[in-house]
């Protein structure tokens, strides 16, 4: 039996563990929400937001690489919405997963370069 787990493992891009600050602002909407990322790839990041966003909405995406430079900024697509509830406290959250649609070049070099580990020379 497939779960829908089975198909983020196979993704064309895959998403590594890696905690990023973004802020996304759904276009249109006044709101914008500061997370940390679950996991970030080459194709997009999922985050943990406290309110679900509407499956394709697109939204303004700043995602700060850590590297000094001013943060990508990017549009994104929310592409999928899970519900999770904190076992401690009923607080909900919405594992949401958003997909890159028009990262310019240079941001795509500086997005490979954080989520590529550097390579030893022997």
């Amino acid at each position: 039996m497939n779960s829908l787990w089975d198909g983020f493992n196979k993704r064309k891009f895959p998403r590594l563990h890696l905690t990023c600050e973004v802020q996304i602002q759904p276009v249109g909407k006044q709101k914008t929400f500061s997370a940390s990322t679950e996991d970030v790839g080459m194709g997009g990041v999922s985050l943990m937001l406290p309110e679900p966003l509407e499956r394709f909405d697109r939204c303004k995406i700043s995602l700060e690489l850590k590297d000094g430079e001013t943060p990508v900024q990017c549009t994104g697509r929310c592409v999928w919405v899970i519900p999770s509830q904190e076992r401690k406290t009923s607080k909900k959250n919405f594992d949401t997963g958003f997909e890159f649609l028009d990262m310019d070049e240079f941001s795509r070099k500086r997005l490979h370069a954080f989520i590529t580990p550097p390579t030893k020379n022997s």
